[in-house]
């Protein structure tokens, strides 16, 4: 009778299990956002918002602990974090309008600013070990950032979402 009832509760165990395992695919496939190239330029992304200046920006990256890299295009340099201490605004990061952030989360930003403000934020998202990525995260080509949005619309191998209705959206 013990051996019976130990049983049917191992079944139980293994059911229930089962049934995390099967509830936690279901919500990673409808609840998490798709990978490709997510742009704003309404109202921004989360707590960087359109209409900030470079400080403010940088501001908001030192609370992300995720991001420890800042690339600037046009004079290009690289600033990594290799202590606590936060990024500190410096020559380059203010007379660069293109910044390209790499968080250790999956989640890459460019920046993108016109007369020191914020203009546009690109978000490449990349799930389920996803090994390509966008050029625009990884080359500091100004033709590209020039032409960004005919970028996006012609040669983007990644699925690329807007947050207006302007029509432009391209889902690949």
């Amino acid at each position: 009778m013990k051996k019976e009832r130990k049983k049917k509760q191992r079944i139980l165990q293994v059911s229930f299990g089962l049934g995390l395992i099967l509830l936690v695919v279901l919500i990673e496939l409808l609840a998490v956002h798709p990978s490709g190239i997510y742009s704003y330029s309404q109202n921004g992304y989360k707590e960087f918002q359109i209409k900030f200046s470079k400080e403010q920006v940088l501001k908001k990256i030192n609370k992300q602990k995720n991001i420890r890299t800042i690339r600037v295009c046009d004079p290009d340099r690289v600033f990594v974090l290799t202590s606590r201490k936060p990024f500190e605004m410096q020559e380059q990061l203010a007379a660069s309008n293109t910044w390209i952030c790499h968080g250790r989360t999956g989640l890459d930003f460019l920046f993108l600013f016109k007369k020191n403000l914020l203009e546009r934020i690109l978000v490449q998202r990349l799930r389920f070990g996803k090994k390509e990525v966008s050029i625009l995260f990884t080359q500091c080509n100004p033709e590209i950032l020039k032409e960004i949005d005919t970028y996006l619309a012609t040669r983007e191998k990644l699925s690329v979402f807007y947050d207006t209705d302007s029509g432009v959206n391209k889902n690949k």
